[in-house]
């Protein structure tokens, strides 16, 4: 059965692996997507899921790359989600 949910294959793109292929600091990164770098911090490391707006302009900002699907972790086990996306 196919997850509708799945993206680019079931390839996950956190959003900590984008800023580092990047080179985005996540202060800048923060700055351009309205928030504070302790809250991306947060996100990086699978302790929040980003509210509605901040999840688009995550999206926008990285310009598709970074999903909502992988922001929430849609795509992980239960495994690799209790360990914030880390297999």
């Amino acid at each position: 059965m196919t997850n509708p949910y799945e993206n680019r294959n079931s390839q996950i793109m956190k959003l900590g692996d984008w800023l580092r292929m990047n080179g985005v600091p996540a202060v800048r990164f923060a700055e351009s997507v309205g928030t504070t770098p302790a809250t991306i911090s947060r996100v990086v490391n699978g302790q929040v899921v980003p509210r509605r707006a901040l999840m688009a302009a995550i999206i926008e900002a990285t310009d598709r790359q970074v999903t909502a699907g992988d922001l929430v972790g849609i795509g992980l086990t239960s495994g690799e989600r209790d360990r914030g996306g880390k297999a």
